[in-house]
């Protein structure tokens, strides 16, 4: 595997929060949520911070339905992410991942640590759900985690 930070990416049509690993790819620690104002202004956005920050990798959230199905939030995930990947160099990884429960999780852990429960909040703390998830995987199969872009 790539030594390098990863970032974890939880898309919604009004904000996105935005999570970041250590340069050892181990700990996940919420980062920012921006403003949705377009794809292709937020696929900017996020480009910058991936060179900024040298990520190796980006794991974006895929909303998929407790049923396995994907729905139209999917569509639009897959959308932002073929805007972001134009935008990324190919020695940057660009993955999905399952992203179910997610912000429920976030929430439940935000409560039980007696942190503000606010929307910007909830975003960052859904992305680092993402983020965990994914290195958890990365070290369990010691290669990249989720489904490619493309």
């Amino acid at each position: 595997m790539k030594q390098g930070r990863r970032l974890g990416v939880d898309f919604g049509d009004v904000r996105v929060g935005l999570a970041m690993s250590d340069i050892s790819g181990l700990l996940a620690s919420p980062l920012i949520t921006l403003k949705n104002e377009g794809v292709e202004n937020l696929a900017g956005a996020i480009a910058k911070v991936a060179h900024e920050n040298e990520v190796v990798a980006i794991y974006i959230g895929l909303p998929i339905h407790l049923s396995g199905n994907e729905g139209i939030a999917s569509g639009k995930s897959r959308e932002f992410a073929l805007s972001l990947q134009k935008l990324l160099p190919e020695s940057v990884t660009l993955r999905f991942i399952d992203e179910r429960l997610s912000t429920t999780q976030a929430q439940s852990a935000a409560i039980r640590a007696g942190n503000k429960v606010s929307k910007e909040n909830i975003d960052q703390l859904a992305a680092v759900v993402i983020l965990e998830n994914a290195l958890h995987s990365e070290s369990l199969h010691n290669t990249w985690a989720g489904k490619p872009v493309i």
